[in-house]
C-alpha cells in the first residue's frame, strides 16, 4: 500500500509540447497547470501562461509579436505530455492534444494565455463508424477500434458473440459507451491505451492510499441517498429453443449479489428493508446467451449500487490519487469512513502550491 501522505517537498511539473519543455521553477511564464483524470470520460488539462515580447529585455508593446500566442508551440492538435508531483515522485499524468486557446488582454499588465485540451479519447468522439465490425465479441471490437485509432487496447474478455454489430453512423465514443453500459464496464483512454474493463474495484478492491481528515484530507462533503434505489435487476433477451419449448434468455441480480461491498450493509439492502423491492426489467433483443444476460443484470445492479454514497473532497497534492482506484478515508465517523472508488481527480499546481480535488462513490456504509 502506498504511504498515507506525500512528503512536503516543493511541487514540480513538466509540460512537453513539440520541442518545448516547460519546467516548474525554470519556465517562469507558466502560472498554473491542472489535469483532470476521469473514470468514464475524456481526461482534460489546462495551463495558463504569462505572455511577453519574444526578444529578451524588450518591454511588451501593444500590437507587436507575442512569444507564445504567435508561435506554433500551442497550435491546435499539438501533442502534450504533462508530468506532475514532487521532486522524488513526479508522474506522467496525461498524454493528450491541444484543442483550445483562450487569450486575455487586460486593461493593464501583461496578457495571458490559457491552453486547453483532452486525452486521446477525444479522437474517438470525432470519428464515426460507417461499416460493420469484423469481430463479434465486444472485447474484440474494442481491439479493432483501437487498431483503427492507432491505440493500444486493454479489454476484459466478453464471452457473448453477436452475429453482426453494425452501428448507424455513431462515433466510436458513443458506441463504446453504449456497449460498456450494457454490462457495467468502463471505457477510457489513458496515455496511448484504450481500456474496456470491469470497474477496477471489482478486481482490485484494496485501498491504494489512505487519507485522514485533519491530516492529509483537507475537506470532504459526502451525500448518502436511498432515493429510487434499485434493489433488483432482471435482464431478458429474446426467446431461444431449449428442449421442447422456447425459453427466454433471462437473469436476475438482487441486492446482496454485489461482488464487492465497501462496508457492512449496502444501500440497496437497506432500501429493500425499509422501503421494499424496486425491480428494474431490462429487455434487450441483442442478448445472445445466458452468460451475457447475467453480466448485464449484475453489471447494472452494481452500477446502481455505487450511487448510494457519493462525495467530493480535497487533499494535499498527491500524484498517486487517480481515477479508477480505491482509497480509504478515515476520521469521518463510522458511517462515512471506509473505502471509496475514485471517479475523478483534478491535480492543480499554482503559486498557491499543489492540491488534489476528487470525487468518489461507494455502495455501502
Amino acid at each position: 500500500m502506498a504511504a498515507s501522505h506525500v512528503e512536503n517537498y516543493a511541487p514540480c511539473f513538466l509540460i512537453k509540447v513539440k520541442d518545448t519543455e516547460l519546467r516548474h521553477g525554470v519556465s517562469v511564464d507558466v502560472l498554473s497547470v491542472s489535469v483532470t483524470d476521469n473514470a468514464d470520460r475524456a481526461d482534460s488539462f489546462t495551463f495558463s501562461m504569462r505572455d511577453r515580447h519574444p526578444e529578451p529585455g524588450r518591454l511588451f508593446a501593444g500590437g507587436e509579436k507575442l512569444q507564445w500566442m504567435d508561435s506554433d508551440t500551442f497550435d491546435e492538435g499539438n501533442k502534450v505530455e504533462i508530468h506532475m508531483g514532487y521532486v522524488d515522485n513526479m508522474q506522467l499524468m496525461l498524454l493528450g492534444e491541444i484543442t483550445a486557446m483562450s487569450p486575455n488582454f487586460p486593461s493593464s499588465g501583461q496578457p495571458t494565455l490559457k491552453v486547453r485540451g483532452y486525452s486521446l479519447f477525444h479522437r474517438l468522439q470525432r470519428t464515426r463508424i460507417r461499416k460493420p465490425f469484423k469481430a463479434s465479441k465486444d472485447s474484440d471490437i474494442v481491439c479493432e477500434i483501437a487498431a483503427a485509432m492507432n491505440l493500444k487496447a486493454k479489454a476484459d474478455d466478453t464471452s457473448a458473440e453477436h452475429p453482426m454489430v453494425s452501428p448507424q453512423g455513431e462515433t466510436y465514443a458513443s458506441f463504446l459507451r453504449q456497449r460498456a453500459e450494457r454490462i457495467g464496464y468502463e471505457v477510457v483512454v489513458k496515455k496511448d491505451t484504450l481500456y474496456f474493463q470491469r470497474p477496477r474495484y471489482v478486481d482490485n478492491p484494496s485501498a491504494a492510499l489512505i487519507l485522514e481528515w485533519g491530516k492529509d484530507l483537507i475537506s470532504f462533503s459526502p451525500r448518502l441517498s436511498t432515493y429510487n434505489a434499485v434493489t433488483k435487476v432482471t435482464a431478458r433477451g429474446p426467446q431461444t429453443s431449449q428442449g421442447r419449448g422456447k425459453k427466454p434468455l433471462v437473469s436476475t441480480a438482487r441486492a446482496g449479489d454485489e461482488r464487492i461491498r465497501m462496508g457492512t450493509e449496502t444501500g440497496q439492502e437497506l432500501s429493500r428493508k425499509r422501503f421494499g423491492e424496486n425491480h428494474v426489467l431490462i429487455e434487450d433483443h441483442n442478448i445472445t446467451s445466458a452468460q451475457e444476460a447475467k453480466e448485464m443484470s449484475l453489471g447494472q445492479l452494481e452500477k446502481q449500487a455505487m450511487n448510494y454514497v457519493t462525495g467530493r473532497g480535497s487533499c494535499n497534492g498527491n500524484p498517486d490519487l487517480r481515477a479508477r482506484r480505491v482509497i480509504e478515508l478515515k476520521g469521518l465517523g463510522r458511517r462515512f469512513s471506509g473505502k471509496y472508488y475514485i471517479t475523478s481527480a483534478t491535480h492543480t499546481i499554482s503559486t498557491s502550491g499543489y492540491r488534489t480535488d476528487f470525487e468518489v462513490k461507494r455502495n455501502a456504509r
